[in-house]
């Protein structure tokens, strides 16, 4: 953490600190809350999908009956309890917390426990799971029996979300009853006949939800440091402290304060606390799932444990020689926080230095006390120029080791060196930033470090301070290798494949998908008996119409280019791209692939572009011919228009959320992406048609993919035994393959099955037939391919194809 602190200015400075902190009322955003967001998502996500199955598990029965048969002499006392969990009882909640002059409190129970009441109304509807006695027989109803919907449980979400509002006003023992009052409404209305467990536990899930996200909203009152308990805890440490102050000043996982102590001179005391714990957890199993190679420090169990941890390692660096704040004590608090206590330097941070500032003496200085550390194998791993400190002298100190770790590998080592570049580099520039480093950083180090030099390398400060130098990070590695007289390696990639945006898109596509095919599991046994009475013979012709595809896809391309391509090759070049179109949304990986093929064939760079994007927007013109026709079809064989399914309010928000999706086409990446390639294939595409034999093959080509996969679809329903018209077929398909490809996801996966499936239905297709053609259609045209798309891909790409 970095702050400037001068003699005579430190005590009004903490003061100041400790009268803002004041005003802000002590309000955080606290870690623990994301945790709890998630978990309760995860379990409301799980019991929902239960509940949705239309089913209750022996184990569920029997726990329902256990408590339902509970003796009748519970009856007045449950009834009176389960009371708790109404609409009155929020309004009874802020109507005390208003007589307490609890206004913020007031708010955010009004705004968790409404929350909880309307939102457990409307996932009732979507969920549609029955009472208890819509379920069995011989359910006990004790008092009026309950009319609607069974999940989940309002009163118990209700419940929850006023609790987990309130609970950070409350001492622990409180918070405890106050969840067994929860425990009890669950209880209750279970034994009312009311729920069944699933139910309340979807309930408590859905309150606690609401609580903990009012809380990251808004903010709630936690365990903040007091002045009394820093000076309690250096006491009892043995350093006294005269007087101590809270301190305004950046710093990530602690709280902050100066003391002045009993022989005249003050230190740093940084407090880390149970929810700097939390947020260490967080980021480290971030870091974990973002980075190939995290050789992170395990996440520290206590708060204790990190104070110390750091504390060895700044006695380590210290040890080396470098030019850090001397340590005066670890210790831990009384709340179980710990304090970490170091001699004040009086200094400011290189981020409040002007970028004239940066001579090249200090620049050197730094690199030098880097070079220290780094040939002790210390990694600070936080090399941002807040955590640099500059005083009067004009020497360098380097603060904050809590992300630091010993015995570090060479490359953790060439992180910090990436750091410190680009930091360094968003002051001065990339030469003099590479120069400094180069007068004293072995080449080799600093060749790694260009290696390394990536956005996810950098902090976040660090790397939006890079960005708004355009091109800084290629001006380093420029620099760098013309200092070394080589090339520089490929860049080390650090990030997973899991932390691209599509990655995360597609798999929650697939869980949209999942859930838009739930409603019809009410069907399942219809699902599963299509499954069982499946013809081989119709899924047979499914197989063959996929790679159909394939071969009128190659034939589409080579009609886009006026240089004959070979048919075999451009052939297998499409089924490689049914790999690589997997991975990226609306068919672009599939584009980048054909327009590489091009170049390497010999077509120029612009020709190639314009042939695929001539093929794409034939492809478009084809479809939109195609399903004009099959509309016209329907109308004049008096087939009709279909029928909006029972659940028609949730297809018309998929319906919603799909245009919404499209709507992106109007933001830049989208102008890029998908609307330049289109307008540059409209303005080729009249000298084109002028040669009738490319014509021909492309639009033919064309033409063949889109009845290809009609075929497909058409057999792949009728081998479950579903009936329907051709057209009824084209039309389904033709309108979800266009919902489908808008959507930012690959493939249009989730989108395009639950297009498919209600059109299908609309048509009066049976549920069951209907889902099992559409899985056995996604499989034969999406999922299969990818096997021998990924071995086509790489025996290609060996043979420089592409």
């Amino acid at each position: 953490m970095a702050t400037e602190v001068s003699g005579k200015t430190r005590g009004q400075q903490a003061r100041l600190a400790g009268r803002e902190a004041t005003e802000r009322g002590g309000l955080d955003r606290h870690p623990g809350d994301f945790v709890r967001v998630f978990l309760a998502a995860v379990t409301l996500g799980v019991t929902s999908l239960i509940a949705r199955g239309g089913r209750v598990g022996a184990y569920e029965h029997e726990v329902f009956h256990l408590v339902n048969k509970l003796p009748s002499l519970l009856t007045v006392p449950l009834v009176i309890i389960q009371q708790a969990g109404t609409f009155i009882a929020v309004c009874a909640a802020v109507l005390l917390a208003l007589a307490l002059r609890r206004i913020r409190l007031a708010l955010d129970l009004a705004i968790g426990g409404g929350s909880a009441y309307l939102l457990a109304k409307g996932l009732k509807l979507l969920v549609a799971r029955q009472r208890p006695a819509g379920v069995f027989e011989n359910v006990v109803i004790r008092g009026a029996e309950q009319a609607g919907l069974g999940f989940p449980s309002g009163h118990v979400a209700v419940a929850a979300a006023l609790v987990t509002v309130a609970a950070p006003y409350f001492p622990r023992s409180t918070r405890r009853a106050l969840w067994a009052l929860v425990g009890l409404i669950a209880v209750a209305r279970m034994y009312v006949g009311a729920h069944l467990p699933i139910d309340v536990i979807g309930g408590a899930a859905l309150g606690w939800l609401i609580g903990a996200a009012v809380h990251l909203v808004r903010g709630a009152p936690g365990n903040r440091p007091t002045v009394e308990g820093v000076r309690a805890a250096l006491d009892a440490a043995g350093v006294q402290a005269v007087a101590v102050q809270p301190l305004s000043a950046d710093a990530r996982g602690s709280t902050p304060f100066i003391a002045d102590l009993h022989d005249g001179t003050s230190a740093f005391v940084k407090v880390v606390s149970r929810e700097q714990r939390d947020a260490d957890l967080l980021f480290k199993l971030y870091r974990f799932l973002v980075f190939r190679t995290v050789e992170d420090e395990s996440p520290f169990t206590t708060p204790k444990r990190a104070v110390e941890h750091e504390g060895y390692v700044s006695l380590l660096a210290e040890r080396a020689g470098g030019r850090v704040p001397p340590m005066v004590v670890a210790a831990e608090t009384a709340d179980h926080s710990a304090i970490l206590a170091q001699e004040l330097v009086p200094a400011k941070g290189l981020d409040d230095l002007a970028p004239d500032e940066f001579d090249d003496a200090l620049l050197r200085r730094i690199w030098l006390q880097v070079a220290l550390l780094h040939d002790h194998r210390i990694a600070h791993r936080d090399m941002r120029l807040a955590n640099w400190m500059v005083d009067s002298d004009r020497q360098p100190w380097l603060i904050d080791f809590g992300f630091s770790e010993g015995s570090a590998s060479m490359r953790r080592l060439a992180i910090d060196d990436a750091e410190l570049l680009a930091a360094t580099a968003s002051r001065v520039g990339a030469k003099r930033a590479v120069a400094a480093a180069a007068r004293v950083v072995d080449m080799d180090e600093l060749v790694q470090a260009a290696g390394i030099l990536q956005p996810f390398a950098l902090s976040t400060v660090t790397r939006a301070e890079a960005k708004k130098h355009k091109g800084l990070l290629n001006e380093i590695k420029a620099e760098v290798a013309t200092l070394a007289g080589a090339q520089l390696p490929p860049v080390d990639k650090i990030e997973r494949v899991l932390v691209r945006p599509r990655v995360w898109l597609g798999l929650l596509g697939a869980a949209f998908a999942i859930h838009l095919l739930l409603p019809q599991v009410g069907e399942l046994d219809q699902t599963l008996r299509a499954i069982g009475n499946a013809k081989i013979d119709w899924l047979l012709l499914g197989v063959l119409g996929s790679a159909a595809t394939y071969v009128m896809a190659a034939l589409s391309l080579t009609g886009a280019v006026s240089q004959p391509l070979v048919f075999a090759r451009t052939f297998l070049v499409q089924v490689a791209a049914s790999f690589t179109s997997r991975i990226a949304p609306a068919g672009l990986g599939g584009v980048g692939l054909n327009e590489r093929y091009l170049e390497r064939t010999g077509v120029s760079r612009t020709a190639a572009v314009t042939a695929v994007s001539a093929s794409s927007v034939a492809g478009f013109m084809v479809h939109m011919t195609l399903l004009t026709i099959s509309a016209v079809a329907l109308g004049l064989k008096g087939l009709g228009v279909p029928s909006l399914p029972d659940g028609w309010p949730l297809l018309i928000t998929v319906i919603a959320l799909v245009l919404a999706i499209a709507t992106g086409v109007g933001l830049p990446w989208g102008r890029r992406r998908l609307v330049a390639p289109v307008m540059t294939g409209l303005r080729e595409f009249v000298p084109l048609l002028r040669r009738p034999a490319r014509a021909a093959a492309l639009f033919g080509g064309s033409a063949g993919t889109t009845l290809a996969y009609i075929l497909t679809l058409a057999a792949s329903v009728r081998a479950f035994g579903g009936s329907t018209s051709i057209e009824h077929v084209a039309v389904s398909y033709l309108v979800g393959s266009a919902l489908g490809s808008v959507a930012p996801v690959p493939g249009g996966l989730g989108v395009t099955e639950a297009a498919l499936v209600a059109g299908l239905t609309s048509f009066g297709v049976q549920s069951g037939p209907a889902i099992a053609g559409v899985l056995s259609f996604r499989l034969l045209t999406f999922w299969l391919p990818i096997a021998p798309g990924i071995w086509v891909f790489r025996r290609l790409h060996r043979a420089d194809v592409f």
